[in-house]
Parts: C-alpha cells; structure tokens; sequence
C-alpha cells in the first residue's frame, strides 16, 4: 500500500503535457490533477481533504484542497513507515518527497505570510509572478498557515522526512516565528457576535474568544519553534535566522525577535563555530572569508541581551574551548580573531576571562604559595595557548598586543632559564613567547631589568617560579623561586639574544648603562644607606659581575661589533665615565685600587677594533685618542692599564696595521707555487683578458689541488666574489667557474652566491650588461655544481630549486625553458628527492602547460611533467594527490589542440608515463614470497 502512496506523490507533482498541453492557468492544472488523482484516495483521504474548505467563504479552493491532499498522502506514508521500520526510500521516492515538501511551502506558506517576514515568493521564483493571486481574508490566512506549519513539524517528527523539510527550513522559520510573535489585535467592545454576522466579510473584526484562542496557539508555537531549532543543525538555522533578520522592510517585533534567538544560539556550547560556519558557508577560505570572520568577530565581541555578564562569560568559554580544539579546521584563527575583536571592544573582558584563564598557572600568589603546585597537563595547556594566541601562523595580523604577555614575562623566563639545557618539548614554545615579548621595542629595557633581576618594581604575581620534570617529563610547577640567580639569568638572557643582531646589540647598550649607574659612587648616599648588610654588598657585587661577564660575551659578536664601529660613542662615554669615578675613587681611597670594569672597557674596546671585519671611519676616534692620552698623564695610573691604553692609542692612530702579524714560511722542503704568483700578478693587469686569464688560471689550480692555491681558499673565495660584481662578461663567467671549483670547499656560501646571483640577474640583462645566453650558462652551470656535490647536494635543494622557479617569471622565453630544463636535470640528479617542495613545481609546471604561449616553454614543462612522473613513479598518487588533476587536464588539452606536433607528441608521452603508473599502482601484481625461518640447535 505504501508503494501505492508514492505513485499518488509522483502523479500529484506531474503533468501530463501530451494530452492537456492548453491547460495554462496554474489554478485548472491543480484541479486537472486533483480530479485525476480522486479515485485513488479512500474515503478517509477524502473526508481529510475535504474537513474545513468548505466553509462558505470559499467552497471552491483548489490550492488549499491540494494543499491538504498532499499532506494527507504525506500523513499515510508517515503511519505506514511507522508500521515498518526497516523501509527505506528510494533515491526518486525521496525527490518527489523534496518537491511535494516545495510545494506545500510555496502555497501554504509563502503566500501567507505577512510583508517583510521570510523571502517573498517571487524573490524565489519570479515565474510566481505569472500565477494568479488568492483574494483571501486574513483569518483564511491564518488558518491554512497555522495548518500546513502543524502538518510539516509533524511530520519532522519523522526522520525519513526530516531532510526534505530541512530543506525548507527558512520559510518555515519565518512562518513559526510570525504565528509566534505578531502582534495580535485588542478584542473589539463595538459588536458583539451576532452582531458580526452582519458586517461586511472584508472587515476583520477581534472578538474575546478568537483572540484568547490565537494566544494559546502562540503558546503551542513557540514550543514547535524550540523543537525545530533543536532538531536543526545549528549553522543551518543560524543562517536562515540572519536572512530573515537582514530581509528588507522586516517589522519590528520580527527583528527583536529574531536577534533573541540568535543571541540565544550563540550563547550555546557550540554558537561561535556554527556563525562562522554559518556566514562562511561551512567551509572557511582563509583568502576568501578575511572580511566575514573580521566582521563575525566584531558582531561576537560586541554585547547583546540584558545580561552582558552572562553573555561574555558564554562567549570567552567557547573560545577557550576553540583554541584547544582539535576536531574543528582553522580552531586557533577563528578562536584568535574573535579574542582579538574582544580587546579591541572589550579590553577588560578579555583581560579577566581569557587571559587570566589562560595564564593562571603561571600566575603566582606569593601569599598562597601553598597552593602554586601545577601540575603537567596544566602547564603544557598554559604555554600551548599562549603559543597559538600570541606565534599564530595563519594570521599574524589578528595577533593579541604583545603587552599583554608582559604579565608572565618573569615565569616564562624562570621556566626557560630552568629547562634551558634539557630536551623538553616545551622549550623551544616558550622562547618564542619570550623573543615575541622582547621583539617589542618599547618594552625591552624593562624586559632586560626583569629578567637579569635589576629591576626594583615588585609585583606580587610576576614571580621567579621553581619547576621540575613531572613523571611524564613535562614541567612541573612547585612553587616561588625568591632566589637572585645573577649568572644563571645573564647566560640564558645571552642564549634568547646572540643569534638576533638587533636584541644583541640593544642588550649590551643597556648593559653599558645599567654598569654605568651602578658604579657611580656617591660618599654622601654611602653614608646614609648604613643599613646595608654585607649579603647587600655582596649581591650588587655578583650582579655587576654577571653583567660585566655578559657585556663581555656579547663584544664577541660580530653583529655587535658592527654596531659598535658605526656608532661608537656610547661605549667611548662608557669609558670615560668609567675614569671619571675611578680617579674619583681614588682620590677619596689612595688605597682602592678597584678597575675591573674600567680594564673590561679598554679591553671591549681593543677586542672589537682588533677583529672588525669592515672598514671604520677613523676619524670619529680622534677625540677618543685625546681622552686617552689624557689619561696616561694622570700620575695613579696602575701600569698595567697604562700600557694597554697605550696599546689602544696605537691600534686607533695606526688604523689597525700594528695588529697586523706577518709570517714566513720557514720549512725546509718549502716550493713556491711560480703559476699561484703568476695568476695573481695576472688579476692585478690592467687588461680584461689579462685578468680574466688570471681567474682561469686560479680555478684550474683549485681543480688541480695545488697546495698553495689550496691553502689560500678563502682568499680565493673573496677574489671571486668580487669579480662577480664585474660588467665584462668574460670575467663574469671565469668568477662563476672559481666558485664551483670551490663549492666542495665552501657549498653553502657558493650556492647561495649564485643562486642569488641567478635571480637578480635580470636586473643586469634591463641594462644590456650581461646577455641572456649568460643567464643560461649559469643555470647550466648551477646543474653542474649540483652533479659535483653528489649527496650533499640534497642539503641544498629548496634554495637550488626556489633558484630555477623564479626564473619561470622571466620575460624572456629561452630563460624560461632554460630554467624548466635545468629544474628537470636537478631533479634527475637529486634523485627526484625533492620532498614536499614537489607540490610547487608541479603547480609551476602546469600554470605554464596552461598559460605560457611559448611553445618551446611547454615543451620543456612537459619534458620536466615526464621526468618527475618517471622518477616519483607510484609515489607520483600520493606525494601529488589532487595537484595532479590540473597537470592531466593541462597535458590532455595540449596533446589534443595544440599546433606544435613535436609538443604534442611530448605531451602523449607524458599521459602515457601516468598511465603506466595508474596500471601498476591498481593492477600491481602479487609478489610471490616464502620465508624461511633457521631455528638454533639445541645447545
């Protein structure tokens, strides 16, 4: 019987064109099939239908009546699946479900609806505009509106039909939230009922019982309303929410609301991550979705109901939860654009419910250290969402303020300093957070201050913490550490500094500072602190220690030598303060012959002359000459530090060459290399050919392990790559040779060099100095190196390959093949060991198949396709996965259209090669093993 059912479904929803083909009107094609459909409906279907049309209003209604006889047939199927829970539907059963569900939408609700609630129907379908419309009283409205909606959420009720009407969820939305809310007429006091019979039928008049009746319905709607958002996917009827909110000319009461129960939604579990995936339509596109998660950010930021408290406390919970989440894609940047719109519109709020949260396990109470314990997991989750909030990847731009880490400067630094020499997986998050923290400019002094412990603010949160290695052999938290580890905390500070030029440079500028105030001697403050102990003293002392020890390790930078050099008068009035409060001192004590610092200066200095790398501006030491030879005039000058200024001034006046140490070779077997002398006599020729000859002879001597030539590689290293600099072609080229010769010697600096040197030289091609057949030869060249290196080679693919790539941009075509050719005998000679980086030049390889219009470009693109498919062979599937689609397509379309017939017989032979690694990775034969095991003899 219920297969009868769906046939009725499926003649209710055609039309039979062939033999009522003149039938226009919609009205007569509704009656055309009622009638045809009569005889298939029981007498009980018929009663059903029949029960409340005829009224006397409007005996006549076919679309009510087919309204209800679609519901009825709807109603039968629903009891009949009821009976028989192991039935299922069809792939047609349940289209013709989905359009009997459209129908009954579209003439029992759309229509019915008041202006302004819900898309209008010809917004939908503007072929609606062709059907005539229903001249119908406001209660005729309501009642078919009222009936078709308690019709649809009983049969939701059903999960077989649950995602047809799901389907119809917006009209349906709106109709439950008119019969819920719209306002409702005050009962007339004019005429009483019988009264009423007598007035004209267009006159709606609200008497006592209608209008208590239409408040108990609001009652039962509402709960229907709660159900179906319930049963509704959240993202689903969050969107459709925000549709009818955002319709044009929405009333009033809709618009209230609406917002209510979507303020309600959001304040759910789940209610961020479904309007994100509502407004981004479920999938968040990083590059197409930027302004709709900024502008969803703000709108969750923003407070709304009355109880903001209530409301932020919901949002902050779920974005906590967002960060740690592992289950939702793109968690940490929905979750980081949110808090960040939430400082920006609530500093406070996300301050005590997102930062406090997260930071509480390193915010220590010092009056209940009792309770400062934390263990492993708690630890772990503490940094992990300092990571993501603070060193995001996806969206640096949507990053929190850096001040705010300033909070838990002191903990994460005591952590480092604790776990610093340890393999803790942790370790390498947490100096991060720190480097993030002292990247900030205008915070890093004080940052210096704190961490080294020179700082005298106190703040009873921002505590040195004690940690250990849990059972697991993550950090444990065991409580404060009020202990002044002067030297521990300057040799971490060193390791967070020495490998950025700007930290280091900008940590030992304070140091200068920080030893020049705390040597200043005053006997009148001396006086006054008489409450100082001796373990004071003591611990200024190992505090000046640990940072004269810190000045002295980062002089030994290069980066901070430089600095020095370029602007050196900071240490040079370091120096001189320093003299000043020595013969201060001793004026005061004859006896005190304390200079340490003072020697670590001169020495600073001496240190950084002595190894600079670059030439100096001498004459900014003029002035610092005479203060030094004023100072050796002073008569209490130790001897020592006499003869090292001495030193000093001459190193300055000299420029350097005194510290200039010559030496001979004295061995007995002793051979001058006569050909070495000669290629450098050579280079110093006036006459290009000459000189050129010069390089030539040089690098055949590297070939040929001259011992001299050998000795002097760095040399030769630094000759080269000054020619490289040179307009002449010749040169440029012998230059380029010397550097191979030397790449086994030196493989990272040469690579880099020519790489470097590959790229930029299209700037020397614009001037007309450099041709481009000389671009080709150094790609040429670069493939040799890389033959020449053998396995080291792989150490150095992602800069060898990003090399040929960007020469893929080149206007000129012969560069580009010629790059294309040099990428695919790379490939060859890594043994198509590439990695990841395979992704990138496949991708590069077909947008030229597509677009270049070159045709010996795509020849060398499909040379290149060919010779990666050979090599990655079965791994082509899984290294390539979906990457691959577009090269086929591309290579498919040349072999078929393009004109060049050498090309598309390339291109055949690329699809071919694909081919024979689609047949061995599905049709692979079985291998054929038998193992045999030796068992041992008894002993």
């Amino acid at each position: 019987m219920d297969k009868d059912y769906h046939e009725i479904l499926l003649h209710l929803t055609t039309v039979d064109k062939t033999e009522h083909n003149e039938i226009q009107d919609f009205d007569a094609k509704l009656q055309h099939i009622l009638k045809r459909m009569q005889p298939m409906l029981t007498e009980n279907d018929k009663k059903f239908v029949t029960n409340n049309i005829e009224d006397g209003n409007e005996p006549f209604d076919i679309r009510y009546q087919y309204v209800r006889t679609v519901i009825c047939i709807l109603q039968n199927i629903k009891e009949s699946s009821s009976k028989n829970k192991e039935l299922l539907l069809s792939v047609k059963d349940f289209r013709i479900l989905k359009v009997c569900i459209e129908l009954v939408t579209a003439m029992g609700i759309i229509p019915h609806l008041l202006p302004g609630v819900g898309i209008d129907m010809t917004k939908l379908c503007p072929k609606a505009l062709l059907i005539r419309e229903e001249k119908l009283t406001d209660l005729q409205k309501y009642e078919r509106l009222q009936f078709t909606v308690n019709s649809l959420m009983q049969l939701c009720d059903e999960i077989m039909f649950r995602p047809a009407i799901l389907t119809q969820i917006g009209p349906l939305l709106a109709a439950l939230l008119q019969l819920c809310y719209a306002p409702l007429l005050k009962p007339s006091t004019e005429l009483s009922s019988i009264e009423q019979d007598s007035v004209s039928k267009d006159k709606f008049i609200m008497t006592a019982d209608l209008y208590d009746k239409l408040k108990k319905d609001q009652d039962h709607f509402k709960c229907l309303l709660g159900e179906l958002l319930n049963n509704c996917p959240m993202s689903t009827s969050m969107k459709e929410l925000m549709i009818i909110l955002g319709t044009k000319g929405a009333p009033k009461w809709l618009q209230h609301e609406t917002r209510k129960h979507l303020i309600e939604q959001l304040m759910e579990s789940n209610g961020v991550v479904s309007i994100i995936a509502a407004v981004c339509e479920d999938i968040l596109d990083l590059g197409e979705h930027w302004n709709k998660l900024d502008t969803v950010s703000r709108l969750i930021a923003t407070s709304h109901g009355n109880n903001s408290e209530q409301y932020y406390k919901s949002i902050c919970s779920q974005l906590l939860n967002l960060l740690t989440s592992t289950q939702i894609k793109h968690s940490t940047t929905i979750a980081n654009c949110c808090i960040a719109a939430l400082y920006e519109y609530k500093p406070s709020v996300c301050l005590k419910n997102i930062m406090e949260v997260i930071c509480d396990p390193l915010l220590a109470n010092e009056q209940n250290e009792k309770n400062v314990t934390k263990v492993e997991d708690e630890v772990e989750k503490c940094i992990e969402n300092l990571t993501k909030c603070f060193i995001t990847v996806e969206a640096k731009f949507k990053q929190l303020p850096c001040k705010l880490l300033m909070v838990v400067a002191v903990p994460l630094f005591s952590l480092y300093n604790n776990i610093r020499q340890s393999p803790c997986i942790l370790k390498s998050k947490i100096k991060q957070l720190i480097l993030r923290l002292l990247h900030e400019e205008s915070c890093r002094n004080d940052l210096f201050a704190l961490f080294l412990g020179h700082s005298t603010i106190s703040n009873s949160r921002n505590q040195h913490l004690k940690s250990i290695f849990g059972p697991t052999g993550r950090i444990e938290i065991v409580g404060i550490d009020n202990t002044c580890k002067y030297e521990e905390f300057s040799d971490t500070l060193f390791d967070l500094t020495c490998n950025t030029e700007t930290l280091s440079t900008d940590l030992f500028s304070y140091l200068l500072k920080f030893l020049s105030n705390s040597t200043n001697f005053d006997p009148k403050e001396d006086a006054q602190n008489l409450l100082e102990t001796e373990d004071d003293r003591m611990d200024k002392i190992d505090e000046q220690l640990a940072a004269v020890k810190l000045l002295s390790s980062l002089a030994n930078i290069s980066a901070v030598q430089q600095a020095q050099m370029e602007n050196p008068k900071p240490i040079f009035s370091f120096i001189r303060l320093l003299f000043k409060q020595y013969v201060k001192k001793r004026q005061n004590s004859p006896e005190d012959d304390d200079c340490e610092i003072l020697y670590v200066g001169l020495m600073l200095v001496k240190m950084i002359l002595s190894e600079r790398k670059k030439s100096l501006d001498w004459t900014a030491f003029n002035d610092f000459v005479k203060f030094l030879k004023e100072c050796c005039e002073l008569s209490n000058i130790p001897s020592q530090m006499l003869l090292l200024i001495k030193e000093l001034v001459d190193l300055i006046e000299t420029q350097g060459r005194s510290e200039q140490k010559h030496y001979q070779d004295l061995s007995v077997d002793r051979k001058p290399s006569d050909k070495f002398e000669e290629a450098l006599k050579d280079l110093a020729d006036p006459l290009l050919p000459v000189r050129a000859h010069g390089l030539i002879s040089l690098t055949k001597l590297i070939e040929n392990m001259d011992p001299c030539a050998t000795a002097r590689k760095a040399v030769l290293l630094q000759i080269f790559n000054e020619n490289l600099k040179h307009e002449d072609s010749f040169i440029y080229l012998a230059a380029i040779n010397g550097l191979c010769a030397l790449a086994t010697s030196y493989p990272q600096v040469v690579i880099e060099t020519l790489v470097q040197e590959y790229i930029n030289m299209p700037q020397h091609v614009s001037a007309e100095e450099i041709t481009v057949e000389t671009r080709t030869k150094l790609g040429e060249i670069l493939v040799k190196l890389t033959r020449t290196l053998g396995e080291m080679a792989s150490t150095y693919k992602n800069i060898l390959i990003n090399g040929f790539l960007c020469a893929t941009r080149d206007p000129d075509s012969l560069v580009r093949a010629s790059s294309l050719s040099c990428l695919g005998e790379l490939c060859k000679v890594l043994g198509f060991r590439i990695g990841d980086i395979v992704i990138e030049v496949i991708y590069c390889i077909t947008c030229i198949v597509k677009t270049d219009k070159a045709p010996e470009c795509r020849r060398a693109a499909v040379m290149v396709s060919t010779l990666l498919l050979r090599g990655l062979g079965k791994d082509t599937l899984t290294t390539l996965g979906k990457d691959l689609v577009d090269l086929y397509r591309g290579l498919k379309y040349l072999r078929d259209n393009d004109d060049d017939l050498v090309l598309r017989l390339h291109a055949q032979l690329a699809l071919e090669e694909l081919d024979h690694i689609m047949r061995d990775f599905l049709f692979s034969p079985p291998k054929l093993e038998k193992r045999i095991f030796l068992l041992g003899s008894p002993s």
